[in-house]
């Protein structure tokens, strides 16, 4: 409380005592006046402290989304576990996490006493990486103002590392070269510490299996690793034997770029008369699990890493360890034997370089797929006879789960899904067929989802945006009951980063939607609109949305699609959305002819 506020209630307090004492019409209209002046400096208190907040937050979107949802929701306070308890807490999640890999390795190695080899169509020949790149002062200030964030691990803080970056940046690009002209990562880097993060709030909060493990890292391990990644990424990501198809940590690649795929082709699919099936597979703990030796030849194999290059990554693999912390209990460290680290730099690319031959798998069975990170969906048209399909995909599938138990990874049957896709008549020509994964019969659902997308039988998206109405209305009646204490900027602010993100995400897959789901969400943006400009529900919402510069949600969709076509023609990626684009090509010259018309690509 700031002291001119401190000072207003002391006089408010005295102006009252004094009414209360004379009780003449007079002190009322003082101390009441003073009681609004009170008011109006606690609002305009209010007011500054979440604008502070919200302008605080930056650039990051991540930050400006955690202060955000603080202001939003009033959230119970955490309990602090004593140190006793917090040590047994830590000690239970470490045994359980070792536990877990414990046993998908038991699982596989029972599985594989009955698996034959499978035979996996040969890739291409790399061009060889024998060296990782010098680094430069210049590259690591870049770094470390860009991208260097606290750890808590850290023993220099990163704002230290940022105030201090000219000096930092040659002591760290002196360390890189070391490191790299030598093939050896240090050791004192290979430690981690782990943080149980709980994967959806709903989950119970005492069983361990509602949490994932994120590893911590050190501010200056992860500056060395982002050094690496900048020099191997362009490698491995241009080798033609890396997966095509694989979204995950690439740049113009995208959870929507994924869906817009499968969207797209399931609606030719449907447009030809025949239904579709979409199988999503499941796998257990498929970071954790990656085989370090396996990995490494994979490396040298397929992507022809060698010498100092592959020696540096041997090094970065082995020796590393962790232990678990909860509040301030620390369990024992113990070694990791195989897996990369979720929450390092290196692993996602690592990760998608080491599961890459599972698209030639899929390929030999003439099926299709997209793959984001773990995420494996496949889908094939079901034209003509429907049973052969599917058996394709059981076949499929069980040479996906055996490809991924010879490099000890397991794929969860039980937990994979399977959706008919198509018209009311097409999914009714092949509901009592049945779908097989892996050996195991998975029923049918009614909606699936994927990459936070809800696709429906009939793609209708009825069920999604159900739910995304459901969630952003939740948002919505939290910033009405703080409106009056926010400016208008903050209130914009705060609407774009937890309602618009919403609404426009994978929008694009949107398109030919029903009228009516389209107002559904349209009602939404409304509603939003006029609590930020505080107006009543009978104003004009299109007036409000142009005040605000907002595109109604139908113009969104349209505008999506034309930024994500702009940007594919231009960049040439994702080149599985690029082969769907070709030119408009005439007889003859036409005035049209340079306003860069498209035509779709034939069936």
């Amino acid at each position: 409380m700031s002291s001119s506020m401190k000072d207003l209630k002391r006089h408010s307090r005295q102006l009252e005592r004094r009414y209360r004492a004379t009780g003449t019409e007079s002190d009322y209209v003082a101390w009441r006046r003073a009681g609004r002046a009170v008011v109006r400096e606690m609002n305009e208190s209010r007011r500054k402290y979440y604008k502070d907040r919200v302008v605080a937050a930056g650039s990051s979107p991540a930050v400006l989304w955690k202060v955000v949802k603080i202001l939003l929701h009033s959230t119970s306070a955490k309990t602090v576990l004593d140190c006793v308890t917090a040590k047994a807490r830590a000690d239970a999640f470490l045994l359980y996490f070792v536990n877990k890999l414990d046993k998908i390795r038991s699982d596989i190695k029972f599985k594989l006493s009955t698996v034959v080899d499978i035979v996996v169509p040969s890739g291409h020949i790399s061009v060889p990486f024998t060296v990782l790149k010098p680094v430069t002062p210049h590259e690591v200030t870049g770094l470390i103002m860009s991208k260097a964030k606290f750890s808590p691990v850290d023993k220099i803080p990163s704002v230290l590392l940022k105030s201090c970056s000219s000096l930092f940046s040659v002591l760290i690009s002196d360390l890189a070269n070391l490191s790299f002209s030598q093939g050896v990562f240090p050791d004192c880097f290979k430690i981690a510490q782990v943080t149980p993060l709980i994967k959806k709030p709903s989950l119970n909060p005492d069983d361990p299996s509602s949490f994932r493990p994120i590893s911590n890292l050190r501010s200056v391990a992860k500056i060395l690793e982002r050094l690496a990644h900048c020099r191997l990424s362009e490698h491995l990501l241009s080798s033609p034997n890396f997966s095509y198809l694989q979204s995950a940590y690439r740049a113009l690649h995208s959870t929507e770029t994924t869906l817009a795929k499968v969207t797209n082709d399931v609606f030719r699919s449907v447009d030809s008369g025949s239904p579709s099936v979409l199988v999503a597979l499941d796998l257990s703990a498929a970071f954790d699990c990656v085989s370090h030796d396996k990995l490494l030849c994979r490396l040298a194999d397929d992507f022809s890493v060698s010498n100092l290059a592959h020696t540096w990554l041997a090094s970065y693999l082995s020796g590393r360890t962790h232990f678990v912390k909860v509040d301030d209990g620390v369990s024992d460290t113990i070694p990791v034997s195989c897996g990369v680290p979720q929450g390092s730099v290196l692993g996602p690319l690592l990760f998608t370089t080491y599961v890459s031959p599972i698209q030639r798998v899929i390929e030999s069975f003439d099926v299709d797929h997209v793959a984001y990170a773990d995420d494996l969906t496949l889908y094939v048209n079901l034209q003509g006879d429907a049973r052969s399909s599917l058996l394709s995909i059981s076949n499929c599938t069980s040479a996906i789960s055996n490809w991924f138990m010879l490099n000890d990874l397991l794929l969860n049957p039980s937990k994979s899904e399977a959706l008919f896709v198509g018209t009311r008549q097409q999914v009714k020509s092949v509901s009592s067929e049945q779908v097989t994964v892996a050996g195991t019969a998975v029923q049918p659902a009614s909606h699936v989802k994927l990459l936070g997308v809800t696709f429906d039988t009939n793609l209708t998206f009825n069920e999604h945006v159900a739910d995304v109405c459901k969630s952003t209305f939740y948002h919505v009646k939290a910033l009405k009951h703080i409106r009056n204490c926010i400016d208008f900027s903050t209130a914009n602010t705060i609407a774009c980063s937890f309602v618009a993100s919403r609404l426009d995400y994978c929008n694009s897959v949107f398109t030919g939607m029903s009228d009516y789901n389209v107002k559904r969400l349209q009602r939404v943006q409304n509603s939003v609109a006029r609590i930020v400009k505080m107006q009543h529900n009978r104003v004009g919402a299109l007036k409000t949305l142009m005040e605000l510069h907002w595109l109604p949600i139908a113009y969104r969709i349209d505008y999506k699609i034309a930024v994500m076509t702009c940007k594919i023609l231009t960049s040439g990626q994702p080149a599985y959305l690029r082969s769907l684009l070709q030119p408009a090509l005439s007889v003859r010259s036409l005035r049209s002819s340079s306003n860069g018309l498209m035509l779709t690509v034939p069936f």
